[in-house]
């Protein structure tokens, strides 16, 4: 086997090196690496004297570097990066912080306050969170828990269910009046989101599996997300269509109200899962606890 120690200079001496090749500077590089200039000085003296070439030009205060001080620093620059990345990569914090990733539609409505909840309670730990819409950016093996739309069957994660989706039409206690007795001419608006994905339900698909045909003629407003239709049916600008677990804030408080003889069960739902590749940690384990506590 290969001995790198017998080939290798001292490997603070590329540290220092490096410092001052990017900054052209011995005073600079001590700067950066909190040490005296003649320490910096000293270790590019002794690096040289290993090499058996000089690495800078020295002429005045700016250093120069020579063909052999341009080709090692940007060898030595990949190299110090590449470790600064493996050992970040296997080196565990002093407090782990858990990545969570979510749907940007239950981050807002569900997730968000659970996460205050745990924050302020005595299993709280330090906590990122990512929203995303598209599976492959929730499902990266980073993440250590992800809280997704659809079904339980995910290659490479374990999975529980939070709560199935029941999806009934919403609005305002005037709106959801007037759209109990309305007519076509004057029913109001459906406040939609178009599909973006094979899994996603939208007013045209509500409608294909209710039956309800009657809504099939009221008029529709296309939105720019699924939050902005509950946005638009919080003003009591028209219908939109809700998971009541999303929405149990909204409800609680009356400020809109659901429709629910008209609800559908998709067979679909919410759930949270986590790599099968690594196992969780106490951290991620007390936050996975807290969410699937009380849904």
């Amino acid at each position: 086997m290969e001995s790198y120690r017998k080939s290798l200079p001292p490997l603070d001496t590329l540290v220092f090196f490096e410092a001052a090749m990017r900054h052209l500077n011995f005073t600079e590089a001590a700067d950066e690496l909190f040490v005296t200039q003649a320490a910096v000085s000293k270790r590019i003296r002794q690096l040289e004297s290993w090499l058996g070439v000089d690495l800078f030009e020295r002429t005045g205060r700016k250093l120069v570097p020579t063909e052999a001080g341009a080709y090692l620093a940007e060898k030595t620059g990949m190299t110090l990066d590449y470790l600064d990345w493996a050992l970040r990569t296997v080196k565990v914090p002093a407090r782990p912080v858990v990545r969570i990733a979510s749907v940007t539609a239950l981050a807002t409505f569900w997730l968000q306050p659970k996460l205050r909840e745990f924050a302020l309670s005595d299993d709280a730990c330090p906590f990122n969170l990512v929203t995303a819409d598209e599976l492959g950016d929730l499902l990266r093996p980073e993440h250590d828990l992800v809280v997704l739309h659809g079904e339980d069957r995910l290659p490479g994660w374990n999975a529980e269910l939070l709560f199935p989706e029941d999806i009934v039409p919403v609005g305002t206690p005037r709106v959801v009046k007037s759209a109990e007795k309305a007519s076509p001419d004057g029913a109001p608006l459906l406040l939609n989101f178009a599909r973006m994905a094979p899994n996603w339900t939208d007013w045209p698909v509500w409608i294909q599996r209710t039956g309800w045909a009657e809504f099939d003629q009221w008029p529709v407003l296309e939105c720019a997300s699924y939050n902005q239709t509950i946005g638009r049916a919080l003003k009591g600008e028209g219908l939109a269509l809700g998971a009541l677990p999303l929405l149990q804030d909204e409800i609680s408080s009356g400020s809109l109200v659901a429709m629910t003889k008209r609800m559908h069960s998709t067979g679909k739902g919410y759930f949270i899962a986590w790599p099968q590749a690594r196992p969780l940690s106490d951290e991620a384990r007390r936050l996975k606890n807290a969410l699937l506590s009380d849904p």
